[in-house]
């Protein structure tokens, strides 16, 4: 029998790399360059998915990318929120000053709901089912961070 060596060595590693998030993605965040949002449309039940996806999550249909786009406006309703004192996006450092409100917004003309801070909130300020609307970047570049967050309407 062979003897094995086990060497642990403890640190971080440094990991910078970007991805490609597929093709319904890339096509919603194109939308962000010029502030829009963009959702797709289920051909068999009529759900409407923002962010798109492939594949219907209510009957199973394929969502064929080249039909189906639909513009939608951007603002929603918070369905649900949190406060949390950690960040959720950047992993340099995990701590924030002042906690932050997350909340899950679905965007009106939607059947689903994407996850965005709310900002110039106080927690007594917010009640499920407001109106919110989308703070957008001066200049979007077309990634999820074109939108800052959602504010009260």
């Amino acid at each position: 029998m062979s003897e094995k060596i086990i060497v642990a060595n403890k640190g971080f590693v440094r990991a910078e790399f970007s991805f490609w998030v597929g093709r319904y993605m890339d096509k919603f965040y194109d939308a962000f360059e010029n502030k829009k949002i963009i959702g797709n449309k289920c051909p068999k039940c009529e759900k409407r998915f923002v962010p798109p996806r492939k594949i219907c999550g209510e009957c199973y249909e394929e969502i064929i990318f080249d039909k189906n786009w639909v513009d939608l406006p951007d603002t929603g309703i918070l369905l649900n929120y949190t406060i949390t004192p950690y960040k959720v996006t950047d992993r340099t450092s995990r701590k924030v000053k002042k906690s932050q409100i997350i909340g899950m917004i679905q965007i009106e003309g939607s059947d689903t709901a994407i996850v965005y801070k709310l900002l110039n909130m106080e927690p007594e300020d917010i009640s499920l089912g407001m109106k919110v609307k989308a703070e957008w970047e001066e200049k979007p570049i077309g990634n999820s961070a074109d939108i800052k967050g959602f504010v009260k309407i």
